[in-house]
């Protein structure tokens, strides 16, 4: 079972599936540039070698699955620009998630959180450990969310949406499995067996016409999320720019 290293981001092949890992546990697995850009890397390798079927999406630690954006990265930057970044950052993440062409799953092992819910609802299927949770919490940090917004909306309804988004509730994966926002719930001690059963399988599928059938499935997806960002870019600046005075 080899394994390798690459900046942020641990590769293992098994067989015909590639583990991606998020491998920062001592920072809840947040999402930097170098994070972002090796899962790009690895991802991008991956489309191009014939024996990887399929990919696992995963994190080390038991702390979280991630964190979401790392705020101290860019905080020596303007407010409105720093945030900028992150979302310019986080949209080229999901855009890759969203084309990569082959089956992508992620194994949630532990809170996801924010941008890291975001992540993990980008895959195409999700196996989510029972004590494990998702939550979109920016709403209580004065922060727009569009884009978490579009996200889930791709999967859930309307009222898990207000849940997520505009009340900032967490959802355990019992209740995202009954919402539709993941796809199987496992025991912790079995999480890792299934997502690797389950990427086999996918796997097995996985050419010409699977990927064929994820761009008509992400296509919706990726408009409203670039509208989304707009959106978000619009709010911030909005809320950044300064106040007429008072006479």
């Amino acid at each position: 079972m080899p394994c390798r290293r690459a900046d942020m981001i641990e590769t293992i092949t098994e067989g015909t599936v590639r583990w991606l890992m998020l491998a920062r546990p001592a920072a809840a697995n947040a999402l930097n540039q170098a994070t972002c850009s090796a899962l790009a890397d690895a991802l991008q390798q991956a489309a191009q070698e014939p024996a990887v079927g399929a990919v696992v999406l995963g994190a080390a630690g038991d702390r979280a699955f991630c964190a979401g954006a790392d705020l101290k990265e860019f905080a020596d930057l303007p407010k409105a620009e720093a945030a900028q970044r992150r979302r310019t950052l986080l949209m080229d993440t999901l855009y890759t998630l969203l084309d990569f062409p082959k089956p992508l799953l992620a194994c949630v092992q532990a809170p996801a959180v924010g941008a890291g819910a975001m992540l993990a609802l980008a895959c195409d299927e999700i196996v989510m450990a029972e004590h494990a949770w998702l939550s979109l919490p920016e709403i209580r940090l004065g922060m727009p969310t569009p884009v978490g917004a579009a996200i889930v909306a791709q999967r859930a309804s309307r009222p898990v949406v207000q849940r997520l988004v505009q009340a900032g509730e967490r959802i355990d994966a019992g209740q995202a499995l009954q919402a539709g926002l993941v796809d199987h719930v496992a025991p912790a001690e079995a999480l890792r067996e299934r997502c690797a059963t389950l990427a086999q399988a996918r796997g097995a599928h996985a050419g010409h016409a699977y990927a064929a059938n994820k761009r008509w499935i992400n296509r919706d997806l990726r408009q409203h999320l670039a509208k989304a960002a707009e959106a978000a870019t619009l709010a911030s600046q909005i809320a950044t720019s300064p106040r007429p005075q008072e006479t």
